[in-house]
């Protein structure tokens, strides 16, 4: 998967990161600029929403793990914006995300299934996936089992926990959420970075969701994608969720 990945990023080099253009009709056809609008958001300084948000849609097709990896990289002419402005955004506390990606999801079901034709194969999907990190700072950060990697399973991260929804043709996701496991003891736990989130703001929310226990916040995401109007025959998970509150 990762050589296929790289192909994309030889094609865009060699038409002059045409993907550009492509991802900026895209956030037109979708009309991101609206979505953020209805989400709450208001504008930040400088450079607006929807052109940072359009830019980090790019990076994977780049294959690039970070913003911090643009700029070193023969990619960065693409743009002229700092990475400063990217971090401002991605740290603010008030982007609604779960609310702009589910504004993306209904735009979508209007392209596609106006409908809202209910397949016989549809289902809502839910797995959950090591997210490794480095630095035992990072806030909220601890050691989570990863069932891949046997006996030496421990890794200092988080588990992401991902609900997306097939809708008999394609798939798109719709919510997540970031997990803590076995958190860090003594002056390690002590050394973690903490930010003051105002109350009830978005970023305050993803916080506390993150001692959240993951068949918890599978239920509570699979009652808010019904919520939302999500219509699906079935829910696939790991054998793992199988308890008698989920079912």
């Amino acid at each position: 998967m990762r050589e296929e990945v790289s192909e994309i990023g030889k094609v865009l080099k060699k038409h002059q990161y045409s993907m550009t253009s492509v991802l900026v009709e895209t956030a037109k056809i979708f009309k991101l600029q609206s979505i953020v609008r209805k989400a709450g958001f208001e504008k930040q300084p400088g450079y607006g929403v929807v052109e940072i948000i359009t830019l980090m849609m790019l990076l994977p097709f780049l294959v690039l793990k970070s913003v911090y990896s643009l700029y070193p990289s023969d990619f960065q002419q693409i743009t002229q914006m700092k990475k400063d402005a990217i971090y401002r955004l991605q740290n603010n506390e008030h982007v609604p995300w779960r609310a702009i990606l589910y504004g993306v999801l209904k735009r979508f079901q209007v392209l596609v299934n106006p409908g809202k034709t209910v397949a016989p194969n549809s289902a809502l999907i839910i797995d959950d996936t090591t997210d490794a990190r480095v630095g035992r700072k990072i806030e909220k950060i601890s050691y989570v089992y990863d069932h891949m990697a046997g006996k030496k399973g421990a890794k200092l991260g988080f588990k992401d926990l991902v609900l997306g929804w097939f809708d008999g043709t394609s798939f798109i996701p719709l919510d997540f959420s970031i997990h803590a496991e076995k958190p860090l003891r003594g002056k390690h736990r002590k050394a973690q970075y903490q930010k003051e989130c105002v109350p009830d703001s978005p970023g305050a929310k993803r916080r506390k969701e993150c001692s959240v226990d993951k068949i918890t916040q599978a239920i509570t995401m699979i009652k808010r994608a019904v919520k939302h109007g999500i219509k699906a025959h079935d829910v696939l998970a790991d054998s793992w969720f199988s308890s008698k509150r989920f079912i």
